[in-house]
């Protein structure tokens, strides 16, 4: 993550001064003034090293997207098994027209956000969401309720004033089987979707793309950016994420009133 990679280098930075002054230290003989000062100067410089590192950690340890290698089965978002406990028919039924999403809310997560629409840009890739408090639905994808796949994405970090903060899917990764997924609609009715998934793949995999994929169930497949962010310059983003995070949740409830 771009906030790991920072502080990472502030680390390294302290790491260069710390040798600097121990390469050029010329420690006084012991109990005269200068030497408690030294002292002093050597202990308040190890105590910033242990501050930083100690950040470090709590930073790392928060980070739930931050995962060196792929997690989970992305065969049971791609292929969803026949053997899943099927849900009452009246909770699913095709609702083909059914107005736009507008918000989503996932408590375990804390989101309340809005929804804008995006779609393809000029080289067919799927658009970003320009901040980090929105979360995008794709127009290439179905509409919540249509009986097929709809697709969102959100940014995990973002940086503001120079700053990084944390963003709208940063605990994306968090979320766990029988996790609740809710969605308000244009015309002030609500669906909820229900967790079935949550995995975590290479960016470069073979098979992400199919996670968009149309589906014979109403679903709904959350995408984000996990693991490692790698700074390149020729990206347009300034970098890339190593991994991507894909929540995919079935319908369980709500119909849009009439």
């Amino acid at each position: 993550m771009r906030l790991l990679g920072r502080i990472g280098g502030i680390l390294g930075t302290v790491g260069q001064g710390l040798s600097r002054i121990g390469s050029r230290l010329h420690l006084p003989r012991v109990g005269s003034p200068r030497s408690r000062f030294s002292v002093a100067g050597i202990v308040l410089c190890g105590a910033v090293v242990l501050l930083a590192v100690g950040l470090f950690g709590i930073f790392k340890a928060q980070l739930a997207n931050d995962d060196s290698v792929a997690t989970g089965d992305l065969r049971a978002i791609i292929a969803p098994s026949v053997q899943e406990e099927a849900i009452p028919a009246a909770t699913v039924t095709p609702l083909p027209k059914v107005a736009a999403p507008t918000r989503m809310v996932i408590e375990k997560m804390g989101v309340d956000a809005p929804i804008i629409t995006l779609g393809l840009d000029a080289n067919r890739l799927p658009e970003v969401p320009n901040g980090p408090d929105v979360v995008a639905w794709y127009d290439f994808s179905a509409k919540p309720g249509q009986g097929s796949n709809a697709v969102f994405s959100g940014h995990v970090d973002w940086t503001v004033n120079g700053q990084p903060v944390t963003a709208i899917f940063w605990g994306l990764g968090e979320l766990e089987e029988g996790d609740v997924v809710k969605l308000l609609l244009e015309d002030g009715s609500e669906l909820q979707y229900r967790v079935t998934d949550n995995v975590t793949i290479k960016y470069d995999d073979p098979d992400a793309v199919n996670v968009m994929d149309k589906t014979p169930t109403d679903v709904i497949t959350l995408v984000s950016c996990g693991g490692t962010w790698v700074p390149d310059r020729s990206a347009p983003l300034g970098g890339n994420y190593t991994h991507r995070v894909v929540v995919r949740a079935e319908r369980v409830g709500g119909v849009p009133e009439r």
